[in-house]
């Protein structure tokens, strides 16, 4: 069982738009965490995240679930040049994942 701090938003920033704690006990299970996320950006008119870029997220930060590191894949929204904003996931804690669980 691993936990993971997911976040969404401009890079860089202070606060992104949108963060939470998961628990997953495969990375099966945080792929589709991550995937789910994806969607609703893509859904919302993100540009990026290929299903391809969220398989490698997830690997990669199920390789690092015990030690440290930070994760991400970028995206745009239709109007923009550049990739200014992100999806992206590092290891957590259980006492950040009981937390988080408080705060709902």
């Amino acid at each position: 069982m691993a936990y993971f701090f997911i976040w969404q938003g401009l890079r860089g920033a202070y606060m992104p738009d949108s963060a939470y704690v998961i628990r997953a006990t495969t990375r099966r299970e945080l792929k589709s965490a991550l995937q789910w996320e994806a969607d609703s950006i893509r859904d919302a008119g993100g540009v990026g995240m290929s299903k391809r870029a969220i398989a490698w997220l997830a690997n990669a930060a199920w390789k690092a679930r015990k030690g440290h590191g930070e994760f991400v894949a970028p995206y745009r929204w239709q109007s923009q040049d550049s990739y200014p904003y992100a999806l992206g996931v590092y290891p957590a804690s259980r006492a950040d994942y009981l937390e988080n669980q408080e705060s709902f």
